[in-house]
């Protein structure tokens, strides 16, 4: 039987209910999106898009499947970082066209700068970063096909900036090893307003921690011989975000003066020996100071002059005394033409370069001075400096910070000048005028009565006999002047710095000897030279 085919005109009014029963399908219409005509309800297979689509009567609308999202490979964005983020977009449905949208969570939303469609399954969008708010975290993110059908995958993208420190790098604190309780805080903010916590990374912190919510550096820190800086890294850590950051605490020693680091600091107004007990934790009169030891100063006097020298402290009596000198001086050393550096110091290296102040430091800074001969008969003209001669220069220290002045004959007598014992006056200025090199600074024929020990106390005192002798500190059986009595080595118990002169123009006692027994280079009678002048040591308290 032949098959009759018939072609229905869809022009015919009143036709209804097409069937067909093939297999294959009914065929609609096909064109460009150019040809679509303006029927209301026809169907057709729009040749431009690759989609169906019908008319409404206003529009034509798409008959499409939506997308699908199933991931994002991007869940956290730093907006502070700069540039831009590409989001990697896995699922199914998208089509080329597809738009991409963050969707914020209370409405602020925002287009990709750039869509690209990798495949039906994967899409790159890259976005700035600047763009995401952590105010509108989380974000959701929206596919829109050309066919206007879209998804959405929610909350799925949070905001979060890394930390900023507060505190710059470098040094946080210089502590002494004894030192307790909050050494430095260091301290970090995040711009999304979450708290930020604290942690140690890398490095030495010599004994002390950080506390991780404050910041705190606190602890004992490990001890140290000498000046040491614990150089380590701490991290702020702010919701998932991590910053590193290096610092360093310098160490010192305790300041108990027993090194050049650990050098006990005196201001211009405070006592040596009072701050060494706070700095030893000792006082006056301690068992530790019953034998000499060296101990290290760092004074500031009242010119504002800073001096670092070791010197030797011991106790007398009932009280604990500092050592300005011990033994007599050589001429060689006379005027600051040596100092406790031997190279020749300033106040910025040793810090010790002021009139006669020598034999403590060598030219390495280390300590010379020892404990040895401090009484004793050693040959007084050696020049080992620092084992028979040393003097701090008095005026390193304030005014008015010392109340006493004792010195120990060759015999061995502790002889003590009290101000306002039988004489109102400052120990340091009349210490400092015994010291001075300055040739025209003297006291004339002056003779201060001990209050303890039966001698008399001279500061650069000019003794005006037909010749003159000029002596510095000492001790003396006398108080009045008689030609040459002053000559004689016995007739001293201890001179630290004399010189006889003739009487010609006051006396020039730097180059001319009026009698060779006071030189310093020869002996009187069976004596020594060597043996004859100095054995004296002189403290104050």
């Amino acid at each position: 039987m032949a098959i009759i085919k018939t072609k229905f005109n869809r022009g015919v009014e009143g036709a209804t209910n097409i069937v067909d029963a093939g297999t294959e399908g009914t065929r609609v219409a096909l064109g460009t999106t150019a040809q679509r005509g303006s029927t209301q309800g026809q169907i057709r297979f729009n040749s431009t898009t690759g989609l169906a689509e019908y008319y409404t009567g206003t529009q034509f609308k798409t008959i499409d499947a939506p997308p699908v999202i199933t991931s994002l490979d991007v869940t956290e964005v730093d907006s502070q970082a700069g540039g831009n983020q590409t989001i990697v977009i896995t699922g199914s449905g998208f089509i080329s066209g597809a738009t991409v949208t963050f969707v914020g969570s209370s409405g602020t939303n925002f287009n990709a700068s750039t869509v690209t469609i990798d495949s039906a399954t994967q899409i790159s969008a890259v976005a700035p970063k600047s763009s995401f708010l952590n105010a509108q975290e989380p974000y959701g993110v929206k596919v829109e096909n050309s066919s206007g059908l879209s998804a959405i995958l929610a909350s799925q993208i949070n905001v979060d900036t890394a930390p900023s420190w507060s505190t710059a790098s470098g040094t946080l604190a210089t502590i002494n090893d004894d030192a307790t309780g909050t050494h430095a805080t260091v301290s970090a903010t995040d711009a999304d307003g979450d708290t930020v916590s604290y942690s140690f990374q890398s490095g030495d912190l010599g004994g002390m921690a950080v506390n991780s919510s404050t910041g705190a550096i606190t602890g004992d820190p490990t001890n140290v011989s000498n000046s040491t800086t614990r150089t380590f890294t701490l991290r702020a850590t702010a919701g998932s975000k991590n910053t590193d950051r290096s610092f360093n605490i310098v160490v010192n020693p305790k300041p108990d003066g027993s090194s050049r680091v650990a050098a006990i600091v005196v201001s211009k107004t405070q006592n040596a020996l009072t701050q060494l007990f706070a700095g030893e934790g000792t006082s006056n009169n301690h068992s530790t100071y019953n034998s000499p030891v060296i101990r290290w100063f760092k004074t500031t006097n009242t010119a504002d002059e800073t001096y670092l020298f070791p010197t030797l402290v011991a106790n007398d009596g009932s009280n604990t005394w500092l050592m300005i000198q011990k033994n007599f001086v050589p001429h060689a050393y006379k005027s600051a033409d040596s100092d406790s550096n031997t190279a020749g110091g300033t106040a910025t290296d040793n810090n010790s370069a002021h009139e006669l102040s020598y034999g403590l430091i060598n030219s390495s800074g280390g300590a010379l001075i020892t404990t040895a001969n401090v009484l004793g008969n050693a040959a007084n003209q050696s020049p080992t400096l620092g084992t028979y001669h040393a003097r701090v220069g008095a005026k390193s220290f304030g005014d008015s910070t010392f109340t006493s002045v004792m010195m120990y004959s060759r015999g061995g007598q502790a002889n003590i000048l009290n101000n306002g014992g039988n004489y109102n006056f400052d120990p340091i200025t009349k210490l400092h005028l015994g010291q001075n090199p300055a040739n025209n600074l003297y006291e004339n024929n002056t003779w201060y009565n001990t209050d303890s020990g039966s001698y008399y106390m001279y500061f650069n005192t000019r003794m005006d006999a037909s010749d003159m002798d000029f002596m510095r500190n000492g001790l003396t059986p006398y108080n009045n002047v008689q030609h040459d009595r002053y000559n004689a080595p016995a007739e001293h118990e201890g001179t630290s710095w004399f010189r006889d002169g003739n009487n010609s123009g006051h006396g020039d006692y730097v180059n001319i000897n009026k009698d060779n027994q006071l030189d310093g280079t020869s002996g009187y009678g069976g004596d020594a030279a060597s043996s004859a002048y100095g054995q004296i040591s002189i403290w104050v308290k």
